[in-house]
């Protein structure tokens, strides 16, 4: 009985698994590169977005719209207004990216929430975008849940496959 003629006819399974593997990998690695170039660029405008004043105590008020949206970057501030629907004069903030901060150093137009309405750039999702977050998605599940299955069945089949080469051969 040739044992290593049976050891020999699962090289080409256990080759096709790894194979397999890579082609997965590659895959994954592929989808989320181009999931980070299928993002637009766009301008928009957050319109009376309302914060904590930019009061002589607070150090810094951030524009959180902007500020959350992926790779977002503030523009100007198109208008500023008290909890009263005050206009507050430029010159008495001044805007550094999202931080706004009181440049007169008085809290002469009240505490209340200040109404900000600026533009905004952020990376926006499109349905490329969308579709290739779905499948890295999917395909991570699959990896997640079903791999280990996988390759204990995988493993138990190489396994008896051995011992009834080893065992199971014609006697003489």
């Amino acid at each position: 009985m040739n044992k290593k003629g049976n050891i020999d006819q699962l090289f080409p399974a256990v080759l096709a698994i790894v194979l397999v593997g890579v082609l997965i990998t590659v895959g994954i690695l592929i989808m989320s590169s181009f999931q980070n170039v299928s993002y637009l660029s766009t301008t928009t405008t957050s319109i009376n977005e309302s914060l904590t004043a930019a009061n002589a105590t607070a150090i810094q008020t951030n524009l959180t719209v902007g500020l959350t949206a992926r790779n977002g970057v503030c523009g100007a501030l198109s208008s500023v207004l008290n909890f009263s629907n005050f206009v507050i004069a430029p010159g008495n903030f001044t805007r550094t990216g999202c931080a706004v901060v009181n440049s007169s150093g008085m809290d002469i137009y009240g505490t209340g929430p200040w109404k900000y309405t600026y533009t905004y750039t952020f990376d926006n999702a499109t349905a490329a975008t969308t579709a290739l977050i779905s499948g890295n998605t999917t395909i991570a599940t699959i990896a997640t849940t079903w791999l280990p299955i996988i390759i204990v069945v995988l493993a138990a089949g190489i396994v008896l496959a051995i011992l009834l080469g080893a065992f199971g051969g014609k006697r003489k």
